[in-house]
């Protein structure tokens, strides 16, 4: 009863009705617990003005989000026209290994030698290039990038192939997210967007998305291809300079 008593009090003062300490102790204590001994001893005093206001915040400015956006627009810009620069400075770290073994994945493999570590642009590396058990529809190549980031583009490039072999994926498909488990395909006009793929070994080739997306997962689904489905791939960052 005691205990109950107390949280109602203190209910009443969290809402709005101010007791004084007096009133609580006197009800508490002598009302509830004579036997204790305790005494209050007079009354509060009253509250204290009230402390100045603090400063009004900052409000929304819109231009300078717009201002940040435009930025990013124009270096999309420059990297389309450009590609040199996306090969030098916004490559995501498929092929300069940043990304590790480990974050290369793949549906199937031919064998040991066609892994999708061995997936990488420009690898020459034992076959030299990701190829899959099989040259079927739904067969994939896929890079954890490790966190969310915003990517513009793919890169692709055929399999470099010591024997002279010539194969290589024509078109692919490509979905992403930020978890392996709820990917999505890019989109453009309502449906799936196929990315032109390579015409050779060694050109290599980008596709850019219709917009910049977040992921943290990319995955490239061959749809086409030229003797066998291999290839090697990067990623492309969207904002980089």
């Amino acid at each position: 009863m005691f205990k109950v008593f107390i949280a109602i009090h203190l209910a009443g003062m969290a809402y709005g009705y101010r007791q004084n300490v007096l009133d609580f102790c006197s009800t508490v204590i002598n009302g509830y617990r004579s036997d204790v001994g305790c005494e209050c001893m007079g009354k509060t005093g009253k509250s204290g003005p009230p402390g100045p206001k603090g400063d009004k915040g900052d409000e929304f400015d819109p231009s300078e989000l717009m201002s940040q956006l435009e930025v990013l627009k124009s270096k999309l810009e420059r990297m389309e026209r450009n590609p040199e620069i996306t090969f030098q400075y916004c490559l995501i770290g498929v092929k300069s290994g940043a990304i590790p073994d480990s974050s290369m994945s793949s549906s199937t493999d031919y064998n040991a030698r066609h892994l999708a570590k061995y997936g990488r642009l420009d690898r020459t590396l034992y076959a030299g290039a990701w190829c899959p058990l099989t040259t079927t529809i739904g067969q994939w190549i896929q890079v954890d990038l490790g966190s969310p980031h915003l990517i513009k583009a793919t890169v692709t490039q055929g399999r470099d192939s010591p024997n002279g072999s010539s194969d290589w994926a024509t078109t692919y498909k490509v979905a992403c997210g930020v978890t392996d488990t709820n990917l999505s395909i890019i989109t453009e006009g309502g449906k799936h967007k196929i990315f032109q793929g390579n015409s050779d070994q060694t050109t290599k080739v980008i596709g850019w998305f219709p917009e910049p997306v977040t992921c943290r997962y990319v995955r490239l689904y061959p749809q086409t291809w030229h003797t066998f489905m291999c290839l090697r791939m990067d990623v492309v960052k969207a904002n980089c300079p």
